[in-house]
């Protein structure tokens, strides 16, 4: 019944026969539904080697197309941009989803738990408490927004010298590493690129070799 409804739904789409809301709706879908969208592309490479094939016939009976009304030459155009369209949404997203299932990757591979036995140095207990449980967050919770934001505020609180940070100046390449690693699960490559550079720089080799796999 899914696929018959995802048919029906390009079907649709291709000849103009969604209302707005619909074909706001059916764009959303083809963005984030894979399967939607694999059958979208199927029909998109159907149509696109059924004009192929009658790229020559076409050529033919182009006066005929010529001579036809307006009104059918406008919805003959219309047609063949909602097919473009389709391309470029399909193959788009087909993208979008090859790299961040890269990204998901190198995140897979350099995440690691923060086990706090192997914390060095550093006097406030509070402080290691909140990173530990900050860091542990990014790989155990799907939005890692409030995450991200709260180990931002750190970071960007260390580099302006603000004295109420001044405990978590000793954590600074931590936090920087795994800020970088939640910006890489969250799909925000050149934030991640920012902070992983200084790091790379005073000869940190992880981050340099993540830093060449992101490249």
């Amino acid at each position: 019944m899914a696929n018959k409804d995802n048919s029906e739904r390009i079907d649709r789409f291709l000849h103009e026969q969604m209302t707005p809301e619909e074909n706001e709706a059916f764009l959303n879908d083809l963005r984030s539904d894979k399967a939607l969208r694999e059958e979208a592309q199927a029909m998109a490479l159907l149509i696109k080697s059924m004009k192929e094939e009658q790229a020559q016939k076409d050529a033919e009976t182009a006066e005929a197309v010529l001579s036809s009304s307006k009104a059918k030459r406008v919805s003959t155009v219309r047609w063949a941009l909602s097919i473009a369209a389709l391309f470029i949404l399909v193959f788009g997203a087909t993208l979008l989803w090859n790299r961040q299932s890269d990204t998901d990757a190198l995140f897979d591979s350099y995440y690691t738990s923060y086990d706090m036995s192997s914390v060095r140095g550093g006097d406030d207990e509070a402080v290691v408490r909140e990173l530990a449980d900050l860091y542990n967050r990014i790989g155990t919770e799907e939005d890692i927004a409030p995450v991200i934001d709260r180990l931002q505020t750190i970071y960007d609180n260390i580099q302006s010298d603000n004295g109420d940070y001044a405990d978590y100046g000793y954590y600074e390449n931590d936090i920087a590493w795994y800020l970088a690693l939640a910006y890489i699960k969250d799909h925000h490559i050149d934030k991640a690129k920012e902070l992983l550079k200084p790091l790379a720089e005073d000869g940190v080799e992880e981050a340099k070799k993540l830093m060449e796999e992101m490249e």
